[in-house]
């Protein structure tokens, strides 16, 4: 499982490539954390090649909001892939994030918020 950022001003962009387990969302929260502490305060994650999520992998993904929340900044997440999707409302966690279909959408969201 690969995170990779990008960082776009105060936009941080975390590309998830494999697995939502807990190593995932270890991964997610430190590079979160680095890019608040330099001054992002929005977070897009970008969820198009993200895998089977695992319980300590949602969890880590709430985690993640509430860091986010907790220091001022927005969250969003983009691209889940039906599966993804799926879980995300079995599990109601698609009401606790903003969750879009395109990068545009979850954009737009983004800046109307901050």
């Amino acid at each position: 499982m690969a995170v990779v950022a990008a960082e776009d001003g105060t936009l941080v962009t975390l590309y998830v490539d494999g697995a939502i387990d807990s190593h995932a969302g270890g991964a997610l929260q430190a590079i979160a954390d680095a890019a608040l502490a330099a001054g992002s305060t929005r977070v897009l994650v970008n969820l198009q090649k993200a895998k089977q999520p695992n319980s300590a992998g949602l969890q880590a993904m709430v985690q993640l909001a509430r860091a986010v929340i907790g220091k001022g900044a927005r969250i969003a997440l983009v691209g889940p892939t039906p599966h993804l999707l799926d879980v995300l409302k079995a599990t109601r966690l698609d009401r606790r994030f903003a969750v879009f279909d395109s990068t545009e959408m979850a954009l737009k969201n983004l800046r109307l918020e901050t």
